[in-house]
């Protein structure tokens, strides 16, 4: 199958997306498809073309205006003519890609993947409304989360798990430190809990008497107020800022302090505790309403968080019984699992679409919507 894979950004570029998209990438390659991905470039000097790792890489000017957009993608139409299936990442890239060529472009084999929301409580009817129209104009919808149907009130077609890269069975496993530290990677913003995590280090120090270290991986509009605070108050955090591979570093801690999606599922893939913080009722589904779930440990403020770790910390064969149960679970995740959950839909989808062409031709219908220049509907 002939794949072109839409996205706002890509490798170099770091990210979630950036990530999903690549190890999706990777796994249709190695199950023996063809992928293409299309990216905008954000700065001068990217190769409009390359290949790395056997995938494609094309990128538009997304630098420059949209007038220069345009006539690359005009230029480049062939791209999504000549695919079976085109998958875009996120409704404002399907926005986009409508603007750029969907008058050009059956939809009958565009599909959507909704990586996530943006984690607005309450949540705009403005979005709500956005994710509606967006899914009538895609043949197949894929959600990279159960907690996304429940706030943006659509149904996908698949809610896929990730997979995990390397997977957990052959990831070198470290003995765990003492239970004297955590590590954050993530954002510096409020949506993050980030200060819940700041707060609990706080909270464990003075309140419980525990010595306790967090590592910081990540930047963000929180930064300086947040080390201003951790200079205030004397407490060990050390912030690192943006890390490529930063969890790798899981090792280093006992506790990993994260509420992403990824870094849940690579922290439990190095056999660390998670303690995910949730900051409003749609953060608690996404913490809590998802596959990984069961084997992590979620709260709201930074004292709860203080007092979760301070049990843990007390009763470590509690601790071990979790992580045990968190790693056998992340052994469950690989990307050809994934990329099969992908592929069962477009084939379903493109199947449908082609019994209603046929049914179409066969009933002389199809002459007169050629004639218009309309697609059939999907």
């Amino acid at each position: 199958m002939k794949i072109v894979l839409f996205v706002h950004r890509y490798w170099p570029s770091v990210g979630g997306v950036e990530k999903y998209v690549e190890q999706l990438s990777l796994a249709l390659l190695r199950l023996g498809h063809s992928v293409r991905v299309v990216a905008g470039a954000t700065q001068e000097g990217q190769p409009d073309r390359e290949v790395r790792d056997g995938i494609e890489i094309y990128r538009f000017p997304a630098y420059r205006s949209p007038m220069r957009c345009r006539w690359w993608f005009v230029r480049h139409q062939h791209l999504f003519s000549e695919a079976e299936v085109v998958s875009v990442s996120n409704t404002h890239m399907l926005e986009y890609f409508c603007r750029m060529l969907g008058p050009v472009v059956s939809r009958r084999k565009v599909f959507l993947i909704r990586h996530g929301m943006a984690c607005i409580h309450p949540v705009p009817e403005s979005h709500i409304n956005r994710a509606r129209r967006s899914s009538k104009w895609v043949a197949g919808v894929a959600h990279d989360g159960a907690f996304i149907e429940k706030w943006l009130d659509v149904q996908p077609d698949i809610c896929p798990d990730q997979g995990l890269t390397p997977a957990a069975q052959d990831i070198e496993q470290h003995a765990e430190p003492e239970p004297t530290s955590a590590l954050y990677v993530g954002r510096l913003e409020p949506d993050t809990g980030i200060g819940m995590y700041i707060e609990a280090v706080h909270q464990l120090v003075t309140k419980y008497g525990r010595p306790f270290h967090l590592d910081v991986y990540g930047d963000g509009s929180l930064r300086e107020s947040l080390q201003a605070q951790v200079e205030e108050s004397d407490l060990a955090v050390t912030f690192h800022g943006r890390c490529a591979d930063a969890q790798v570093r899981f090792k280093d801690a006992c506790f990993a302090f994260v509420d992403g999606r990824m870094a849940i599922q690579e922290a439990m893939a190095r056999r660390r505790l998670v303690c995910a913080a949730y900051v409003d009722p749609l953060k608690r589904d996404y913490v809590c309403g998802e596959s990984f779930s069961p084997y992590l440990l979620a709260a709201d403020s930074g004292e709860a968080i203080a007092r979760i770790v301070d049990d843990m910390i007390s009763h470590p064969e509690k601790r071990l019984k979790l992580v045990n149960q968190a790693f056998e679970y992340a052994g469950t995740l690989h990307w050809e699992t994934t990329a099969r959950a992908y592929l069962k839909m477009w084939e379903s989808k493109l199947a449908s679409a082609a019994q209603r062409t046929g049914w179409l031709r066969a009933s002389g219908l199809s002459v007169s919507l050629e004639h218009t220049g309309k697609h059939v509907p999907v």
